[in-house]
């Protein structure tokens, strides 16, 4: 028993070093092989250095691994977000309104002109019950009737009609959305060469004619709707798979332009019917719908870059 407790051993001591120098050669042969891997990742075909280094990756950058003394991790970016919010406070609301007049008169003349305009217009309807001669000045000059224009022969009400609003409401959704929309349509026309105003009057125009001709009774329409629903519907069918969002009764609601643009459309003949109720101008609606649906025939088939350059060549002609 001790004999072969002996003659064991000694197998297993040879048994160990086969082992160990079986794994010595291995552990050079893949020192070896990951040396000239990594000759081969170094080298690049071409000549030159072996790596370029990149300007923009600085080695003292903070890493996941990097943490506070309170060994919390906060990286770089945190830190500046942190320094950036406390020494950049927004402007007060006075310096804030006047920047946004100012950056929207160097973008469009037009939208600064008639935001301005529907502004002070709405000013002057706050008076009118206590001031006569505001009043009358507005109702017959700032809203559009047929008593105005077809019998009185006052056809610049069709236009100031439509920067005329007496509540606060329809001044504020006819704000914004002559300044949302008419900002990518003022793009949209500018790539052709062709000025955002003749639009709006055009569109104004328009409107009130539609309503007009729609117009049973002794009926009187004011505002800028007929405008913006123009320039929304030139803008939808531009960009039919724009997203707008939009709350209605205080649900959020979210879908394509061109379905917004059918559905308003749907809304305008209803009411023009009487399925739908409330005092609105449908008819005014429908027209400036109706326009920017012709506008945007016009000007994908070119004829309203024709009738600009023709425009303008007449005008440097006279000049």
């Amino acid at each position: 028993m001790m004999i072969g407790t002996r003659r064991d051993k000694k197998y297993h001591a040879i048994f160990f070093l086969l082992a160990t120098i079986v794994t010595l050669s291995s552990a050079n042969i893949h020192g070896a092989s990951l040396g000239r891997a990594t000759k081969t990742i170094n080298c690049i075909r071409g000549g030159g250095s072996y790596y370029e280094s990149n300007p923009s990756y600085s080695s003292s950058s903070s890493t996941l691994g990097d943490l506070d003394e309170q060994g919390v991790y906060r990286g770089a970016s945190v830190s500046s977000k942190l320094q950036y919010s406390q020494n950049h406070r927004p402007p007060p609301i006075t310096q804030a309104i006047r920047n946004y007049f100012v950056s929207l008169q160097q973008f469009s003349p037009t939208l600064f002109y008639g935001t301005t305009i529907s502004l002070f217009f709405f000013v002057l309807w706050q008076f009118q019950s206590t001031s006569q001669a505001a009043g009358k000045i507005l109702r017959n000059h700032f809203v559009c009737s047929r008593y105005n224009v077809l019998k009185k022969k006052r056809l610049h009400a069709l236009v100031l009609s439509a920067f005329s609003h007496a509540s606060l409401q329809h001044l504020a959704v006819n704000m914004y959305a002559y300044s949302t929309f008419g900002r990518s349509v003022k793009q949209t026309l500018a790539n052709q060469g062709v000025a955002l105003w003749p639009f709006v009057v055009s569109a104004s125009i328009f409107g009130s004619l539609t309503f007009l001709a729609m117009d049973k009774g002794g009926g009187s329409c004011i505002g800028l709707s007929g405008v913006t629903l123009a320039l929304l519907a030139f803008d939808s069918l531009v960009y039919p798979s724009k997203e707008l969002r939009m709350i209605v009764s205080f649900v959020p609601i979210q879908l394509p332009a061109y379905y917004l643009f059918l559905g308003l459309v749907g809304i305008s003949i209803a009411g023009i019917m009487g399925l739908v109720g409330g005092n609105v101008a449908h008819s005014t609606h429908l027209g400036g719908l109706a326009f920017g649906a012709l506008f945007y025939d016009a000007f994908k088939r070119g004829y309203v870059r024709q009738l600009n350059y023709k425009c303008r060549k007449a005008y440097y002609a006279i000049r």
